[in-house]
């Protein structure tokens, strides 16, 4: 099978490539910012096809997605304040750039486009520019004859995630951790999120992709609360990191005490008896990352 993957060279995009390539897939990434050595050194030499095209030349799009059969979108600007300072960027990247790989998908023949969506709770740029696309994703699937599963995505973790300059909560607390600082926490920290492998969100799109008709947007988590202080927490004891927690005021663009959770039930119907990885080891496992990865910069030993 052919699978084409717009930002397959992003943390989650990549994490795609990785269980396509694992499937025996041919791969193709399309990003406008990589060259083929970058592409290589990521994923085996030879092992993906790169195809660089500016996302907004949609005749390039279209002969890219040419012959694919599947396509999975993960290209756009993340944020939350961040985008607020650029919001006619943050349109033209999350909703014109989702709209212009939906038609190019449809022009090129392609049967079937995945679409990562958030929980939609916050009022901020990011969430508005993600319910826009997801609505224009129901739209197009509704209109024409391509299906275009909608999952969205509750707190992506794992190793590879960029420690900036939006800020996540996973790789800021890791390098907080490894610091030896306590741990920026918003609020009073009792909100909650629902945490999920990267590895586990790429299985789920594949799987989605591969395995249901449905039209209705799923939620992509666990469905396991735990508050904000409890992930910190953790991730001082898999840090081995004795300077606890410090409170600041939430950010704008947030709501204290949300309570986010995935409700798996519809997902679980959709994808079956999917196994998601342990949360404690995988985390231990993350945090050893960053710690490798960043240990001249923090000052500790490979």
């Amino acid at each position: 099978m052919k699978a084409v993957i717009v930002g397959g060279m992003g943390f989650l995009g990549g994490a795609v490539v990785n269980v396509l390539l694992s499937r025996g897939d041919e791969v193709v990434v399309v990003d406008p910012h990589t060259s083929q050595a970058l592409v290589d050194e990521r994923f085996g030499a030879g092992a993906v096809r790169l195809a660089v095209v500016d996302m907004g030349d949609g005749a390039a799009l279209t002969a890219a997605l040419r012959g694919a059969d599947e396509v999975y979108h993960f290209g756009g600007r993340l944020g939350t304040t961040e985008l607020d300072s650029d919001v006619i960027a943050a349109i033209e990247a999350n909703v014109v750039g989702a709209v212009t790989v939906f038609e190019s998908a449809i022009a090129a023949g392609v049967p079937a486009v995945f679409y990562p969506s958030k929980p939609n709770v916050w009022l901020n740029t990011y969430t508005i520019t993600k319910v826009a696309a997801e609505e224009f994703a129901r739209l197009f699937a509704a209109s024409h004859a391509i299906r275009i599963p909608i999952l969205r995505l509750f707190n992506a973790y794992g190793p590879g995630q960029a420690t900036g300059p939006v800020r996540k909560i996973i790789p800021s607390f890791a390098m907080e951790a490894l610091r030896g600082r306590p741990l920026t926490v918003y609020g009073d920290g009792e909100q909650t999120v629902d945490m999920i492998h990267a590895e586990d969100a790429a299985r789920l799109a594949v799987a989605l992709m591969r395995g249901t008709s449905s039209a209705t947007p799923l939620d992509g988590g666990r469905g396991i609360p735990l508050t904000v202080n409890e992930v910190a927490e953790a991730v001082n004891r898999v840090a081995g990191n004795t300077a606890g927690i410090r409170h600041v005021p939430m950010r704008k663009g947030e709501t204290p005490n949300t309570k986010l959770v995935a409700n798996i039930g519809p997902l679980r119907d959709a994808v079956g008896d999917f196994q998601f990885v342990p949360w404690e080891s995988t985390l231990a496992d993350t945090v050893e990352w960053y710690r490798r990865r960043y240990a001249s910069e923090l000052g500790v030993p490979r």
